[in-house]
Formats: C-alpha cells, sequence, structure tokens
C-alpha cells in the first residue's frame, strides 16, 4: 500500500503517499474524510509526497477526482513533496477551480506547511 496515515484527528487528516498511486488507494484516501464520528468542521489535510513515482498506468482515472463532494467539509489541503509533481498534484485536484485553501511546499517546507495549515 503507497500511503499511511501518519496521525488522523477530529480536524486534521496527515497522509503520506509514496510510490505509484492506484485509483483504490484514491478510494480508501477519500474515506478517510467521512470516517471520523467527531469530524470538524473545519479539516484539514496534509499530505506528504515521499518516494512519489505518480499515478498507475490502470483505466478509470477518468471517472475519480480527489475528494469528490467534500470541499464542505475541506477547509485546507497541503502537499508536501518534490517540487516536480506541484503541476500535476494540482491539475489532479483540480486547483484553483476548488473552493478551498490548497496549497504546494517543497519536500523541505513540511513545517511551514503545518504552520499554514493550522493558521485561521
Amino acid at each position: 500500500m503507497p500511503y499511511s496515515i501518519v496521525k488522523q484527528t477530529s480536524d486534521l487528516n496527515w497522509i503520506k503517499i509514496s510510490g505509484q498511486l492506484t485509483i483504490l488507494d484514491l478510494l480508501a484516501i477519500q474515506v478517510l474524510d467521512q470516517e471520523s464520528p467527531q469530524q470538524s468542521a473545519r479539516l484539514r489535510t496534509l499530505i506528504e509526497l515521499e518516494n512519489f513515482e505518480g499515478w498507475s498506468n490502470e483505466p478509470g482515472w477518468e471517472s475519480t477526482s480527489f475528494l469528490p463532494d467534500q470541499d464542505d467539509k475541506n477547509y485546507r489541503i497541503a502537499f508536501v513533496g518534490d517540487e516536480k509533481w506541484k503541476d500535476e498534484v494540482f491539475m489532479f485536484i483540480g486547483y484553483p477551480m476548488r473552493d478551498i485553501d490548497i496549497a504546494f511546499f517543497p519536500t523541505t517546507q513540511l513545517s511551514e506547511a503545518q504552520a499554514w495549515l493550522s493558521r485561521d
């Protein structure tokens, strides 16, 4: 499994993705937003891309989107990873067409991403 949950609280999902992301992985990650019974109205998501290799080459991606119908639950999403993935990540997540704050931080700026997520 190329993703792991680093931390999950009522207002934060911190996910680490390594290797190649598959459609099944994406669907499992999407469920995280719905699992917490005491979920905050202002959910923040930190996605750390560590040794990320992109998306699998399998059919079905055209009918998926990242966090569908979850914009009303998500307050901010921060990606941290190699900057070579920034444009593709933004395209994948639908930035800037989403109605939530989304940012990408270089691998060396994990603490800055955490600070950005925690700002009100």
